[in-house]
């Protein structure tokens, strides 16, 4: 994950989740929601710290000199994005992502709270869903919708066989199967 031997960033993660646990026990949140959250976030924390050494944006040495805010200051919609990816990527659940998004929101607005940060980033997270808009334009169901038009077939019929046609490509696609030629 990071470099276990960069005890700065530990301690400053630690640091900062410390404050955040703080904050859940003040707003009387239950033991097991506090422990995901801090779990979601030392995670999130954790992968920035080595996502800022890998790419060396931070040298191992500059962790001696940084606080809470300017780590935290570095986060932005592109770092957001890299880690979504990631965890796309790397094959991790959607609700496991989902519940680590929920985690850095709630985070963000503690963040907030401290004056840590003026907006946060992390309200852009969205959850992701394992539903994917259709593809209508790659298989010309506009065009085959106004031949069904054109032919006057009526409004059901019209949704009936683009329904269908939607749910044999989805078909299709799930169990890829080729066109025959």
């Amino acid at each position: 994950m990071y470099n276990l031997y960069n005890l700065e960033a530990v301690s400053l993660i630690e640091s900062i989740l410390s404050n955040f646990k703080k904050s859940l026990h003040a707003e009387k949140i239950s033991s097991g929601s506090i422990r995901s959250y801090l779990s979601d976030v030392r995670y999130f924390l954790n992968w920035f710290v080595a996502f800022l050494e890998q790419n060396k944006i931070l040298e191992k040495n500059e962790f001696d000199h940084l606080s809470s805010v300017s780590l935290l200051f570095r986060i932005n919609q592109t770092i957001l994005e890299v880690f979504k990816n990631h965890q796309v990527d790397n094959n991790v659940p959607q609700k496991t992502i989902n519940r680590r998004f929920s985690s850095l929101r709630k985070f963000g607005s503690f963040c907030q709270s401290q004056n840590w940060m003026r907006s946060s980033p992390f309200d852009t997270l969205k959850n992701i869903s394992d539903h994917q808009p259709f593809p209508e334009n790659e298989f010309h169901l506009a065009e085959f919708r106004a031949c069904l038009w054109k032919n006057n077939s009526s409004k059901a019929t019209m949704k009936n066989y683009l329904g269908d046609t939607r749910q044999f490509l989805a078909w299709r696609k799930k169990f890829k199967v080729q066109n025959s030629k």
